[in-house]
């Protein structure tokens, strides 16, 4: 056999350095784009399942001629929003619902009592109980937490959008897709917003499992969808009014995130 041929089918101490240069500047061009094609893939399926969310809890009322009950307060067991901690600390809900970390992000939510008719207004629509978290004790992700029962009564805490004059532009938004008509939440009514998780009585009868919110951290952040109610301040019956995503980003936003 001649040496010299089998010697030359091999590759070269320049050639493979050839080689590995060329496949790390593709892998350069390559897997930025994979992140944004990611991206946009949490973006569409966060729209769908706000979509489907919607659908779900509006498919129980029409089955059973009310909504489904258990929800999840996004309140601790004190009484107030489970705000996080700087990542990798301690858990609670998306940072853009109370303000951060980090300082400036928005403040979506903020918190609301229920008073006179209020009550009556959720209770006829079978919205009877929240379920609160204690902050102190529990494990598993943030998402599936939320676990102490807390019967609604007068004077009891939930939360709501923080919106108005002087409240968040982001909440603020959202209320103007809820009333397109303008001029904010209408005189004599009121918005609650609850946890679509995995206790919700529509679990394990219009669905199987309560959806995630893919475009948040599980590990750190409450990843469930989010349920927006009118309430009304003389007793009328509460009206589900839509949801969004665990970071309450709209429907209409996730898929202009989508197409951008």
């Amino acid at each position: 056999m001649d040496r010299r041929v089998a010697k030359s089918a091999g590759f070269t101490l320049i050639e493979l350095v050839v080689v590995v240069g060329i496949l790390v500047a593709l892998a350069g061009i390559v897997l930025p784009k994979l992140d944004i094609y990611q991206l946009k893939a949490n973006k569409g399926i966060a729209a769908a399942n706000i979509g489907g969310v919607s659908r779900y809890v509006q498919t129980f009322r029409i089955t059973h001629n009310v909504y489904p009950d258990n929800f999840d307060s996004l309140l601790t067991n004190t009484g107030v929003l489970w705000a996080p901690g700087a990542p990798g600390t301690t858990p609670g809900i998306d940072p853009q619902l109370v303000g951060g970390p980090p300082a400036g992000s928005p403040t979506k939510l903020t918190t609301t009592t229920i008073v006179g008719d209020e009550l009556r207004s959720l209770t006829r629509m079978g919205i009877t109980t929240i379920l609160d978290v204690d902050p102190t004790t529990g494990g598993g992700i943030p998402g599936d937490r939320f676990d102490i029962p807390r019967t609604l009564a007068a004077g009891e805490i939930v939360a709501t959008l923080n919106s108005g004059p002087g409240g968040d532009d982001d909440a603020n938004g959202i209320v103007d897709r809820f009333y397109p008509q303008g001029g904010g939440v209408p005189a004599g009514k009121k918005i609650v917003v609850f946890g679509f998780g995995p206790r919700n009585l529509c679990i394990g009868d219009v669905l199987q499992e309560a959806p995630f919110y893919s475009n948040t951290d599980a590990r750190q952040y409450y990843n469930r969808f989010l349920c927006c109610f009118e309430v009304d301040s003389g007793g009328s019956r509460a009206r589900f009014l839509g949801a969004l995503g665990a970071d309450a980003d709209r429907m209409d936003e996730e898929i202009n995130d989508y197409f951008e």
